[in-house]
């Protein structure tokens, strides 16, 4: 059961908008995904005999790339969310 306040308004958000939130959260995904594997891979690589500051280092410089571009694409969800809130409560004036 829907609540009819929820429901989504035609024309609240073009097309372009609803793709570009999709792929924002699909971009987190994939980084996340793609960042876990290479950081699953870079502590298997440690040699236990070594003193592992080349794969500290690696694992420095990952991490912050992640979290820079992690960053970036909650940027973009947190505006389309902004967005969708705004014209809700446009809606929700018009109708009131």
């Amino acid at each position: 059961m829907t609540l009819p306040d929820t429901q989504p308004t035609p024309g609240m958000f073009s097309g372009s908008e609803i793709a570009e939130l999709c792929d924002a959260i699909k971009d987190v995904h994939r980084l996340l995904t793609s960042v876990g594997g290479f950081f699953h891979e870079l502590n298997g690589a440690e040699n236990p005999s070594g003193n592992g500051l080349q794969i500290d280092f690696k694992m420095w410089g990952l991490r912050t790339i992640a979290e820079d571009l992690l960053t970036r694409q909650y940027a973009k969800i947190n505006r389309m969310v902004a967005v969708y809130k705004e014209e809700q409560d446009k809606m929700k004036r018009v109708a009131g």
